[in-house]
């Protein structure tokens, strides 16, 4: 994964589990963290999200839509540990984690894509 440092335009490798990041060629339209020190990363999932993908990943969370050039970006914030950014039509989803959290984020994504992706 790649990093781009904002204050000197460095860039950085930073790997986590199953990430593809490039900060450089964004898909999503805004890259500022929901919160300070959130770190962006991309999955590929093996089919293009659905609105029945967006429904079970809500569960009891609200959802919040963005309208962008690239259409509309539904916004799910998963218990202060995730924040998934969907496209629906989009075989991507633009994840936000704090790296502070250890493991649990990932194995939480894990379990949440696993639901609908295989």
């Amino acid at each position: 994964m790649i990093y781009k440092n904002r204050r000197n335009s460095s860039i950085v490798n930073y790997s986590w589990k199953k990430c593809t990041m490039k900060l450089l060629s964004p898909p999503f339209t805004n890259l500022v963290p929901p919160y300070p020190g959130w770190v962006r990363c991309e999955y590929r999932v093996s089919r293009p999200v659905t609105e029945e993908d967006v429904a079970a990943f809500l569960g009891n969370e609200e959802l919040y839509v963005r309208e962008t050039a690239a259409g509309p970006v539904n916004i799910i914030h998963k218990y202060g540990l995730l924040e998934l950014h969907c496209i629906i039509g989009k075989p991507k989803i633009e994840i936000w984690f704090n790296p502070e959290n250890g493991a649990y984020p990932s194995e939480y994504l894990d379990a949440l894509l696993a639901t609908r992706f295989n």
